[in-house]
Order: structure tokens, then C-alpha cells, then sequence
């Protein structure tokens, strides 16, 4: 057996092990607990271990073909360059799973209520984008306006031969189109695995998050420090491994 496949035995292992007592503390268990056992208990809490809940358990089959299944001494299964990666990975994603911060921190556009909205139309078609968060006089988030806002503006006062898009201001618009709360706050420590369940939550039931906005401690009085919305979630799933399940802007 060549040094690589020996370096690559003990890489596994090592990996294996981390990941068997991570999920040991998880679960905060005391007494040994079959491999198996612990991936099905883990994966309730752990969306990790939920995601890599079916390679883990492969990877137990191939853990023990290592240690236990020997010919004249020899290991007979040795872990490929590809499984090493993957199982590394994993124990990355469980050690340090990633945050929001620093991937998705970033300059935010945002508006004041008194800007004429023209200035929104204009910032939105400068930069390509379809939301903005509102803020009022004091620095609080106050909103998020979207260009679906505005386009129901739009139809309503051209009804009334109204439409002056200097003299009316985005929390005129916001007034007008009306607004339900379109977004969510969370802090810079957040995980990065929350996000896509709170837009997969929020489709459940029945409505559409247009944003996540990042301050400090998730609070709306704090500076905006970045935002994720539905074309960032190609990079999200990425980020986490996982395939892409983004469903647009």
C-alpha cells in the first residue's frame, strides 16, 4: 500500500472521529451511541448533519471496511482523493459552520422616506435592482420598497391623472401601494444554513421574503450591513455545498 492511500486512511479517520464526537456533544450524550444512531438524532438538529446525513452513513460502512476488514493485515478499502475532500468538508461545515458575515457584508442601497421617487426609480434602474430598504428620520428601517410598489403606485394614480414622480416621495408610495412586512433582520453571526429555511418557511406559508437585511445584533435600529435576497442564493447553496434550489427574484 502506497503512503498516500495509508495518509489517506488516517485523514479519514481522523475525520470520521471529529464528526462522531461532534455529534456526541451535540446531542450531549455520555455513553456510546451506534454511528448510525447518532447521524438519525444528529440531523433533527443539526442541518449539517441532516444535509450529509445519507453520505455520513456511508461513510460508516466504508470506516468499518477500514478498521475491521483486513486481508493478511492489509487495509482493503482505502478512501478515494474525492471522498477525503467531501468528508473534510463536512467536518469544516460542522466545526465552523459559515455565517452571513463576512460572505454577504456589503454596502446597502437604502432610501429615505422624504426622497422624491424618482430618485428610487432611478437608483433601481442604475444598479439593477428590485428592492431597497427605507429608512426614516431617525435611521430605523422602516420598509423595504420594491419596484412591484412602485408599478402599483403607478396604476393607481395614473387612474387619477395624478402621477408626479418628483413631488411624491417613497413613503408616499409606500402609503399608497400599501405594504405587509417583506423582509427579515438578523444578525452578522447568523448561520449561513438559516437563511434558506427562512425563505423555504416563508413560501410555506404563502408568502414571499424579498430580503434579508444584516446589522450587528439583528435589530432595525442598528446600520445596515449588508443584505441577501433571492439572486444571492445561487452563492448560498454553493457556499453550503448544496444543490442549487433557488427559486429567482
Amino acid at each position: 500500500m502506497t503512503e498516500r492511500e495509508l495518509n489517506n486512511a488516517d485523514r479519514f479517520l481522523n475525520a470520521y472521529s471529529a464528526i462522531e464526537h461532534e455529534m456526541e456533544r451535540i446531542l450531549n450524550l455520555k455513553d456510546h451511541r451506534r454511528f448510525f444512531e447518532l447521524v438519525d438524532k444528529s440531523a433533527r438538529v443539526s442541518p449539517v448533519i441532516d444535509q450529509y446525513r445519507f453520505d455520513l452513513k456511508e461513510y460508516s460502512e466504508l470506516r468499518n471496511a477500514i478498521v475491521h476488514d483486513r486481508a493478511g493485515g492489509e487495509i482493503i478499502a482505502v478512501p478515494t482523493d474525492e471522498v477525503i475532500a467531501r468528508i473534510e468538508r463536512i467536518v469544516v461545515l460542522l466545526l465552523e459552520p459559515p455565517k452571513v458575515s463576512p460572505l454577504f457584508l456589503k454596502e446597502v442601497l437604502t432610501l429615505s422616506c422624504s426622497y422624491p421617487v424618482s430618485r428610487a426609480i432611478r437608483e433601481f434602474g442604475r444598479m439593477s435592482y428590485t428592492q431597497a430598504p427605507v429608512i426614516d428620520d431617525h435611521g430605523n428601517t422602516n420598509c423595504l420598497l420594491t419596484s412591484s410598489m412602485i408599478v402599483k403606485w403607478m396604476g393607481l394614480t395614473l387612474e387619477n391623472n395624478s402621477l408626479d414622480i418628483e413631488k411624491t416621495t417613497v413613503q408616499d408610495v409606500v402609503e399608497t401601494a400599501g405594504h405587509e412586512k417583506n423582509y427579515e433582520i438578523v444578525s452578522v453571526n447568523m448561520s449561513l444554513f438559516d437563511i434558506p429555511n427562512l425563505f423555504y418557511r416563508w413560501q410555506q406559508e404563502g408568502r414571499k421574503l424579498e430580503a434579508v437585511l444584516i446589522t450587528q445584533h439583528g435589530v432595525s435600529d442598528e446600520k445596515l450591513l449588508g443584505i441577501i435576497t433571492n439572486r444571492d442564493m445561487p452563492l448560498v447553496y454553493r457556499e453550503l455545498g448544496q444543490t442549487n434550489q433557488s427559486q429567482g427574484d
